[in-house]
């Protein structure tokens, strides 16, 4: 089967500001065999990851997500999307992990097209109304963030203005307020 989501190459990627119209809500289920709705965390900051186990840059940076969420915990929830892979395959994928967040199973590639997510990894941080606020469309650093600094942004009101950008380099880890 071939996808027409393509991996980005690592390097620089930048945090950026959401300018898409809302993304419908969704409901998916889970490896553990539950079904999660993204409408049952009003309230909290949400990071809803999509990956697929093929993507090496998804598969680096998997791990990090897990030590960001375990560091941002209770005020930031992550949810991890896996994109058009079958199930047993993610499931071998994620055990060795010990991922604390639900990992979802996107395997039609519709909440991913809803989402107009072209390339994989794509990272889109919600803000406690569940509206998206930040998105980055390549690997990230999560190890090199905040979790308070991470809400702080996706908490802003609209009418707000960025008044910094946090780019960064994951093999260098190199991070530049501007």
């Amino acid at each position: 089967m071939l996808l027409a989501v393509a991996a980005c190459p690592a390097g620089a990627a930048e945090l950026a500001p959401w300018t898409e119209a809302s993304p419908p809500a969704f409901t998916l289920p889970s490896l553990d065999g539950n079904t999660v709705a993204l409408t049952s965390r009003p309230g909290e900051t949400v990071l809803v990851h999509f990956f697929a186990t093929w993507c090496e840059p998804c598969r680096e940076e998997l791990p990090a997500l897990v030590r960001l969420a375990k560091r941002g915990a209770p005020a930031l929830k992550v949810i991890a999307i896996s994109v058009a892979e079958v199930d047993s395959r993610v499931q071998r994928f994620i055990e060795p992990m010990a991922v604390g967040f639900p990992v979802l199973l996107d395997r039609d590639r519709a909440v991913a097209k809803a989402w107009h997510v072209s390339s994989l990894p794509t990272t889109v941080v919600l803000d406690a109304r569940l509206a998206p606020k930040l998105v980055v469309e390549a690997d990230y650093a999560w190890d090199t963030i905040d979790p308070q600094f991470l809400i702080a942004r996706a908490s802003r009101n609209d009418t707000q203005q960025p008044q910094q950008s946090l780019t960064q380099n994951r093999e260098g880890h190199d991070n530049e307020l501007r």
